[in-house]
């Protein structure tokens, strides 16, 4: 979506990891430390996008994004334990030892491998997809000497090498679980990127970090982040925002996400299993549209392992076509809904070369009942209905005559 330039800045998600490990049977992410632990946490968001029976659908673990690789431009992945699948990627920032593991976590939840059923099932939504690691950055400290911090140029950079590297690659899918704003080398980069015909998927912004959103502390009646948060604000990008789906009840998601027209869809995010630096798994308590992002890349992942010879913009016209909503009515906090891959998977829908859909009927239309047959058309209808009343008016009179004979008779006496 095109939206209003605006000055330089930048926010991310960010994910913390400064403490001892937690309980086993629930460990938050926060709490990991230099120890190797396991939540035995079910991901609550792939339990309530049925990512399991998607995976399932699509012929099990194994194929489950299969001849897909996704590159997740962040702060970097770890190779640590095994648990993500990096197949390649390139660092854009400086580089060195993960300072940040943000970008871990968004790469586990679109590909990390699952956990036997007895110890939490999955953790990634595609996990045969492979990861290209594209780190735009190294910390989000702008004070930082160690390491430099999110920026639009770097970004663009890393963009720029994900077109470059698509085909030789095999990169159908860049995810941008960050924020910046908008310029022209950025715009640029994206364009190069679609052109290449990989999807972009970015978070629409949240709340309480550096950047653009630092103009948006709070929700306010009419609010639109769209043109401050880029590059969700971009023509053909998948803007992607996060519901409170799952969190306790009478939590607020505008606290964590803000309104944007960007939005194309959504997706809940409390009680996300991922991976830590060190190859823990771990469980996130936010609401973040950059998490809801990485599910939404997974989702496409598994899209395009099923169909193989999809366009970028068909692929994208399955997911956004089979949300929850409404395309024709999209909301700023959801857009066409939250996405629902099982529909999405089945649903007979033709889309063209363009994205534009021709048939969006649901699966169940595919066997409709039986229906009686429409009754022929009746052309004497008028003539029996004109003779009806003619009848009808022609006894009545017989009738009047009859009752009012009597009465004449009398008077003539």
């Amino acid at each position: 979506m095109t939206r209003v330039l605006v000055a330089a800045g930048v926010v991310a998600s960010v994910l913390a990891v400064p403490s001892p490990a937690g309980a086993l049977d629930s460990v938050l992410c926060e709490s990991v430390g230099d120890d190797v632990v396991t939540t035995s946490d079910p991901s609550l968001p792939l339990d309530r996008l049925g990512i399991p029976d998607a995976q399932a659908l699509v012929g099990g673990i194994a194929r489950s994004g299969a001849g897909v690789n996704v590159a997740v431009l962040d702060s970097g992945v770890s190779r640590q334990g095994g648990g993500v699948p990096v197949v390649g990627g390139t660092a854009i920032s400086r580089g060195g030892e993960i300072q940040d593991p943000h970008g871990t976590a968004v790469a586990a939840l679109i590909a990390g491998a699952p956990r036997p059923d007895s110890a939490g099932g999955p953790v990634g939504v595609a996990p045969a997809a492979g990861i290209l690691d594209v780190r735009v950055y190294d910390t989000t400290d702008e004070a930082s000497l160690d390491g430099e911090p999110p920026s639009s140029a770097a970004l663009a950079a890393g963009l720029r090498w994900v077109a470059a590297h698509a085909s030789a690659d095999g990169i159908r899918i860049a995810n941008v679980s960050m924020s910046v704003a908008p310029s022209g080398e950025l715009a640029s980069a994206v364009a190069a990127v679609r052109a290449a015909g990989v999807v972009v998927v970015a978070e629409t912004g949240n709340r309480g970090a550096t950047g653009p959103m630092e103009a948006h502390p709070s929700a306010v009646p009419g609010e639109d982040v769209a043109k401050d948060v880029y590059p969700a604000g971009y023509d053909g990008v998948v803007g992607v925002n996060a519901t409170g789906g799952g969190a306790p009840e009478g939590t607020d998601p505008l606290v964590n996400v803000a309104a944007s027209s960007a939005t194309d869809v959504a997706a809940p995010t409390y009680g996300s299993v991922v991976l830590a630096v060190n190859g823990s798994t771990c469980t996130l308590q936010d609401i973040s549209s950059g998490w809801a992002a990485a599910e939404v890349s997974g989702v496409l992942a598994l899209l395009w392992s099923r169909y193989p010879k999809d366009t970028a913009d068909e692929v994208v016209a399955r997911l956004v076509n089979t949300a929850s909503g409404t395309t024709d009515d999209p909301t700023k906090l959801t857009g066409a809904g939250v996405v629902q891959p099982l529909e999405a998977l089945t649903r007979p829908l033709v889309p063209g070369a363009d994205g534009r859909v021709s048939d969006t009927r649901s699966a169940r239309d595919e066997n409709p009942r039986a229906r009686a047959p429409e009754p022929e058309v009746d052309t004497l209808a008028s003539l029996r209905h004109t003779a009806l009343w003619t009848a009808i008016l022609g006894g009545a009179a017989l009738v009047l005559a009859l009752m009012l004979r009597p009465v004449l008779a009398r008077r003539r006496d």
